[in-house]
């Protein structure tokens, strides 16, 4: 099949390559492995985080691992203050507006929610350019906003639902990333046969366990008789990580646990000063984001890794971090209602331990359970961690669902059809 005969794909998102940031690094990997059968561009714009310091053009067109890239220039306000956060999805969406208007080549676009806004922007210019609008969805605005009470449920919102509701009824077909989510959607009134599941996933090749010498534990001094606890990815004001922090000082923490915040996002300097303030404060270490190369290496370095999850979120998202967890053959302390999908996950497939809210005690006591494990316990854990990211959350199997999805809109296969479809 020549480049000229493969169908064209757009997909629009504010995050990606070199962002850090773990909806960027995603939808990196989703358009390089889609880039075989598909002509893929991407309409994108300023990176948050660039830990790995990589040289790329800040506005204009860029040609990377087969995918083109349209990079718009936009503010990039401090995200801790409510007004540049507004401010750069704004002029973000804006930008992207006036691109689209000048681009109509495509036979699919695909919309991701970063920023939130881009679906009334993308789903009428689908309308007025004919092809077809793919809404994907790593959250659900503005519920997840209005539940976590960064906005009210006023007529303001409701009416943004409406909207947002209508561009995503007049899409193709609606991409979410688990059960719960869909569950979201539907009680909205749209219909379930246009949703697809397809989760977010983790390269197996790139991420594999490094229990033994590892240099990232090695370099940090961390031995082995140092039990790390580790939350690695966004530090975002819904996470509560103020809880994790606390729970360093409650006296079930064990002795030799440190706590490793790896990463960075609006509620960073508020956690450093905690963390500053903590009586443990020696055991608490805040770290960058870590270049993507080192990042097997970042996750492994732990014994059991935290997701903390707001019990107001419902299926309003996902967290992604888990399938990286897993591939590290790392065990995971989810901090969550156990009737939240993240929390299903772990306890059926016994890959680490549900604390069901964010009581600092009862973290503590969390972890001394996992730590407290005897060898063989824990070797098994470990093994059952990495088997499930290998069989159900691999990047090749969920980018095959993805690629299935494109096809089946366009109504013809462009390659083999994976037997995932």
């Amino acid at each position: 099949m020549t480049p000229a005969t493969k169908p064209r794909v757009l997909f629009v998102n504010r995050s990606y390559w070199p962002d850090a940031e773990a909806t960027g690094q995603l939808l990196t990997e989703l358009c390089e492995s889609l880039a075989d059968r598909f002509e893929v561009s991407v309409l994108c714009g300023q990176p948050n985080s660039n830990p790995g310091g990589e040289p790329f053009v800040a506005k204009g067109i860029q040609v990377r691992h087969g995918v083109t890239i349209h990079r718009l220039r936009h503010s990039q306000f401090n995200k801790s203050k409510p007004a540049g956060r507004i401010a750069n999805l704004v002029t973000f969406t804006a930008a992207a507006r006036r691109w689209l208007r000048g681009h109509s080549r495509f036979d699919i676009v695909v919309a991701e929610t970063d920023p939130f806004l881009l679906p009334l922007v993308v789903g009428p210019h689908c309308a007025r350019a004919g092809c077809h609008y793919v809404a994907y969805l790593q959250d659900i605005y503005p519920d997840i906003a209005i539940r976590l009470e960064m906005a009210k449920d006023n007529w303001f919102t409701r009416q943004l639902r409406n909207r947002l509701c209508r561009a995503y009824h007049s899409s193709k077909r609606m991409i979410v990333l688990g059960e719960a989510m869909k569950c979201e959607l539907c009680q909205w009134g749209l219909p379930a046969d246009k949703i697809v599941v397809v989760p977010n996933w983790i390269d197996c090749q790139s991420i594999v366990p490094s229990k033994v010498n590892n240099p990232f534990r090695d370099t940090r001094k961390w031995t082995g008789e140092h039990y790390v606890v580790m939350h690695s990815g966004n530090m975002g004001l819904s996470q509560k990580l103020d809880t994790l922090v606390a729970a360093v000082d409650c006296a079930a923490f064990p002795v030799n646990a440190k706590l490793a915040l790896v990463g960075g996002g609006a509620d960073q300097v508020r956690l450093q000063r905690l963390a500053a303030n903590a009586k443990r404060s020696h055991d608490i270490e805040l770290l960058p984001y870590q270049p993507r190369q080192r990042l097997g290496d970042s996750l492994s370095a732990a014994d059991v890794h935290v997701i903390s999850v707001d019990p107001r979120i419902g299926g309003t998202l996902m967290p992604s971090k888990l399938y990286g967890i897993l591939a590290s053959a790392t065990p995971v302390l989810v901090i969550a209602p156990p009737a939240s999908e993240v929390a299903q996950i772990v306890q059926h497939e016994q890959v680490g331990l549900v604390v069901p809210d964010h009581s600092p005690k009862l973290i503590a006591a969390g972890v001394a359970q996992l730590a407290k494990l005897d060898v063989a316990e824990q070797n098994a854990m470990q093994r059952r961690a990495r088997e499930l990211a290998e069989s159900k959350y691999d990047r090749s199997i969920c980018v095959a669902r993805f690629a299935c999805t494109l096809e089946q809109i366009l109504e013809r296969p462009v390659a083999p059809v994976p037997q995932v479809c």
